[in-house]
């Protein structure tokens, strides 16, 4: 019995003992690389890793970044920092990951090796942490948001070609916009007490349900056409119908009458055109 245990005693330090050293000489370079090549040729973004490091208990990328295509100095589209994937039992299955968004947020995702299977994510973060939003400059969105979404990947989603059927799901809170356009004349900041979002994922994201209340009562309805090779040619085609707050109403200033002509029984609807990266912004007349 004493003989077992030292046997397993010499077996467990010679698998510790291989794990230093494969720790020590985890060529992290070489696998950030890999899988930078094996996503770019797929995307039309660059994906860009710091070098893996072989951990304990998970492989470890202190920062990774989806910038444009060819433009590596321009801002990152999305940035992760402590980027991991746990070596647990889960791996048998699928990929999971885990990481940081900014200073606050945090996203995990779970992606199947099987097509057919459901993919989820799950996660929270700051809006004015989000590099993607400076596309809509100088329009700017702070406060909080939470998601999560379920998603059934098939081999079109699987290599990015196009948004994987599901439903993703989000609450926002304390949120606040600024620097939003109507012809000529910059509204006051529009500030909203919550915000519920569901949205139908595939080749087009149809808008379920989305709900705000605040400075502005109302919802949006429509879809968004994503460019995935090109986040900022994603095609808008939205209609927001809304109330006011009267001290929103007041902030105006001599903006208030022309506001006002287009609202219909208190209520103003418009249309969200264009692209993500040329949003057009254009009031209907009558609510109609």
């Amino acid at each position: 019995m004493k003989r077992l245990g030292v046997i397993f005693l010499i077996i467990l330090i010679a698998l510790g003992v291989f794990w230093i050293g494969l720790m020590w000489n985890f060529p992290g370079a070489s696998v950030s690389r890999y899988v930078e090549r094996r996503v770019n040729r797929a995307q039309g973004f660059d994906l860009v890793l710091t070098p893996a490091e072989l951990r304990w208990n998970r492989l470890y990328v202190q920062r990774a970044e989806l910038r444009r295509r060819n433009n590596p100095a321009a801002l990152a589209l999305f940035v992760l920092t402590d980027f991991s994937i746990p070596l647990t039992w889960r791996l048998v299955r699928g990929l999971h990951v885990r990481a940081l968004i900014g200073k606050q947020g945090r996203v995990e995702a779970f992606l199947p090796w099987r097509t057919g299977e459901d993919a989820w994510l799950q996660g929270n973060l700051k809006m004015d942490e989000v590099p993607i939003l400076e596309v809509f400059r100088p329009i700017a969105v702070s406060g909080a948001l939470s998601f999560s979404g379920h998603f059934k990947m098939d081999a079109e989603a699987r290599t990015g070609s196009r948004l994987p059927d599901g439903l993703l799901e989000g609450e926002a809170e304390a949120l606040e916009i600024t620097g939003v356009t109507v012809a000529g004349n910059t509204l006051p900041p529009t500030r909203m007490d919550s915000l519920r979002i569901a949205l139908q994922t595939g080749r087009t994201v149809n808008v379920s349900s989305f709900e705000f209340s605040g400075d502005l009562q109302g919802r949006v309805e429509g879809t968004i056409t994503p460019n995935l090779r090109n986040p900022r040619n994603s095609l808008l085609a939205l209609r927001i119908t809304t109330a006011f707050r009267d001290n929103w109403l007041a902030r105006l200033g001599n903006l208030r009458p022309a506001v006002e002509s287009f609202m219909d029984k208190g209520r103003l609807a418009v249309r969200l055109d264009g692209t993500i990266g040329r949003p057009r912004l254009r009031p209907v007349r009558g609510g109609g």
